[in-house]
């Protein structure tokens, strides 16, 4: 089952040792090179740690009371995570993004994006266009192996090539025999 990124704010925090609220997210650590979230930046009163951050490996289980994890020690300060860091100095909004084909053409912006609750994985992407390509047409969904690139700013996906459809298909025709033709017809007839 594949979630929508709202689902990802301001989520509960619930400790399994005490069964009390430690805190909640405040936004998803989203990592460029592999799509997927491997943390969660949090706040909360019994939080002391700012900025502080939850892993997702870390998180026992998502369900309706939010994120349940072990205890508060699950949560930790930035001090010495270095490959939280190194993902952290990316810098990287998904949500910020523009979506680009191979082509050069312009798709449009992100919007929202799903993703797999038991891996956090992001799985597909949302894309708006302009508000004036908008009136004529709805949003893309990219799903995850449609995207070829990722940088700061910029997704480039897969653009659909027609001429490799076309010359299928012309292939696929001259290929037809009809079954009913026993001789070889001629090309006109005499008359």
């Amino acid at each position: 089952m594949l979630l929508l990124s709202d689902k990802l704010a301001n989520i509960p925090l619930m400790s399994l040792q005490t069964g009390s609220e430690l805190g909640r997210t405040t936004s998803a650590i989203v990592d460029p090179r592999t799509l997927s979230i491997p943390a969660f930046y949090v706040s909360g009163p019994q939080i002391t740690d700012q900025p502080a951050v939850l892993h997702t490996n870390d998180i026992r289980e998502f369900g309706e009371l939010g994120f349940i994890i072990d205890d508060s020690d699950s949560i930790m300060a930035l001090d010495g995570l270095v490959r939280l860091q190194e993902v952290i100095d990316f810098d990287f909004d998904i949500l910020a993004c523009t979506v680009y084909d191979t082509a050069g053409n312009k798709l449009g912006k992100v919007s929202d994006f799903s993703f797999e609750p038991n891996t956090f994985s992001i799985h597909n992407l949302y894309v708006e266009q302009s508000f004036l390509r908008s009136i004529t047409s709805t949003s893309n969904i990219i799903a995850r192996q449609q995207i070829v690139t990722v940088s700061p700013g910029k997704i480039i996906v897969d653009s659909p090539t027609i001429h490799e459809k076309i010359s299928k298909k012309t292939g696929e025709a001259a290929a037809l025999v009809n079954p009913f033709r026993t001789k070889p017809q001629p090309d006109h007839i005499n008359q």
